[in-house]
């Protein structure tokens, strides 16, 4: 596993896209394994809201994200790969500022910081390097 992060592209957005990966991966397991635990502490706000089901289409959703940004991290050349990869990143950046601000379920800041932090920086850093990666 860690030799992996070696094998990656140079720069470090590949490999914060990686460590992005990772940390989806363990999100994904706590979704499914304790689906009312830290989603719940996400959605303080309206923490009834947050049902088994929620949270198991919640690990799906991230299941899907964490083979993207894996793939994504490897294959940083790759245009297709590079857009779908960043274009998830906004849709999780929307959706968490629309649970803070629409639809209130979420307390910022609190246990979202970090994902939003992760989605904004990769959000700007793929803009930035995009023409490093992409010829």
């Amino acid at each position: 596993m860690f030799s992996s992060i070696f094998a990656l592209p140079a720069g470090g957005l590949a490999k914060f896209i990686w460590l992005s990966a990772a940390f989806s991966v363990f999100n994904t397991v706590q979704c499914l394994l304790a689906p009312l635990g830290m989603t719940r502490r996400i959605y303080s706000r309206q923490p009834e809201q947050v049902t088994p089901l929620t949270s198991h289409v919640f690990a799906a959703w991230t299941a899907l994200s964490a083979v993207l940004r894996y793939q994504c991290a490897f294959n940083m050349g790759n245009e297709l790969v590079y857009d779908m990869t960043f274009w998830s990143y906004v849709i999780a950046g929307t959706h968490f500022v629309s649970e803070i601000v629409v639809f209130k379920s979420v307390k910022f800041p609190g246990p979202v910081i970090s994902t939003f932090c992760v989605a904004v920086t990769c959000i700007l850093w793929m803009i930035k390097d995009r023409d490093v990666y992409i010829h």
